[in-house]
């Protein structure tokens, strides 16, 4: 029970720390005062005068009415400082409710602000996080997307920019510096991860592998059970990335090579794998069957 009670009272305490909160709660106590106080008032004004004020109860149920509906439905004082008192009341607890309303909505307009500048705390485990973004960021999602076991988990995107890169309800943002580091770790959840993919930073000509190895690190220390996966531009530095901790490093350039050599000499699987990846690239411009269906009715 002790332990209870300091649980919540602690609770309490953080709550009173965000300054809406307190608001909330102030401009709460100042409804129940005005609302007890008011009663208090309307009972000894117009007992014995009027007909639907009899006991404290009714004052304290009709002032509460008045408070909370347009008018005097409930209490229809016939003295006159039975109307003073209520007429306040009425008066305040509309301002009161335009107050509440106000701070609701910048609550509301606050966390959605959050949510698009990528400054929001996710609640999330077992979750795809990608680090960086270039052009490599959609396509990811995309095929993501298109195998049934990623159709519907949660992805987050750690990078430097100014709102969420594409249009995904699933697709979650935080802004973080590259390499990343500090807070925006724990606010995407990067300890709970299950994979995390480390994009290259191509803005930078010298160091992208030195910054992608950074993130690696950094994400390996967070998370030592999640699967990271790692973009390789220099295939030189390709023993760095698995030093940092990643578990699969693709190179880019490599991965090209290879299948330009394995097409010159005439390989099937590379012919298979150029033509799916065509395929694929057909899709994405010409869209699903309903949205050519779409396209051709117009």
């Amino acid at each position: 029970m002790v332990t209870s009670r300091t649980s919540l009272l602690a609770l309490f305490m953080r709550l009173m720390a965000v300054a809406r909160y307190r608001f909330i709660v102030e401009l709460t106590g100042i409804f129940i005062l005005m609302w007890v106080a008011g009663a208090a008032l309307v009972y000894y004004f117009e007992s014995g005068h009027s007909a639907r004020v009899h006991s404290f109860g009714e004052a304290f149920y009709g002032i509460l009415v008045t408070m909370t509906t347009s008018g005097d439905s409930a209490v229809q004082p016939v003295t006159l400082p039975g109307r003073i008192v209520v007429g306040i009341a009425l008066i305040l607890s509309k301002l009161l409710t335009a107050l509440l309303c106000a701070l609701a909505a910048a609550v509301l307009i606050e966390r959605k602000v959050k949510e698009d500048m990528g400054l929001k705390m996710h609640k999330l485990s077992e979750h795809i996080v990608i680090v960086g973004w270039n052009i490599k960021g959609p396509q990811i999602i995309r095929n993501l997307r298109h195998e049934a076991r990623f159709a519907h988990a949660p992805i987050v995107v750690m990078a430097d920019l100014d709102h969420k890169p594409i249009d995904d309800p699933l697709l979650l943002f935080t802004r973080a510096s590259y390499p990343i580091r500090g807070e925006c770790v724990e606010r995407a959840c990067l300890p709970q991860a299950a994979t995390i993919v480390v994009l290259a930073n191509y803005a930078e000509k010298q160091n992208a592998d030195a910054l992608t190895a950074v993130n690696c690190m950094v994400a390996r220390t967070s998370n030592r059970d999640a699967r990271i996966i790692a973009e390789l531009l220099d295939p030189g530095q390709r023993v760095y990335l698995e030093a940092a901790g990643a578990d699969l490093v693709v190179g880019v350039g490599e991965v090209g090579g290879f299948l330009l050599a394995e097409a010159a000499v005439g390989k099937e699987n590379a012919r298979q794998l150029l033509a799916a990846m065509a395929d694929s690239d057909q899709h994405l411009k010409v869209g699903s069957p309903m949205q050519q269906a779409a396209v051709s009715a117009k």
